[in-house]
């Protein structure tokens, strides 16, 4: 998984997969691998990857991959204590 932040921390979201953009010969954006990529569409959003700026008026992000694993587990045990404070409320 992977998490898509703005570099001012806003946390944009997760994601199983990246899809990473360039600029075609045409001047659209296209989907391309990790290696040519200017930056990253999410939710249909594009955003510039972070060291480029050759996506006029978009914000920059940062991808992080996540431990799928770990973030369930901390999910996991906010929802458990929630319950616990709902019940002894």
């Amino acid at each position: 998984m992977y998490r898509i932040i703005k570099i001012d921390g806003t946390e944009l979201g997760i994601t199983d997969s990246v899809r990473y953009i360039r600029i075609g010969d045409s001047g659209d954006l296209t989907p391309c691998g990790s290696e040519d990529a200017i930056g990253v569409a999410y939710l249909s959003v594009p955003y510039n990857l972070v060291g480029y700026r050759l996506i006029e008026g978009a914000d920059t992000v940062v991808v992080s991959a996540v431990d799928a694993g770990s973030l369930a587990f901390q999910q996991g045990n906010l929802v458990d204590e929630l319950i616990l404070a709902a019940l002894e409320g």
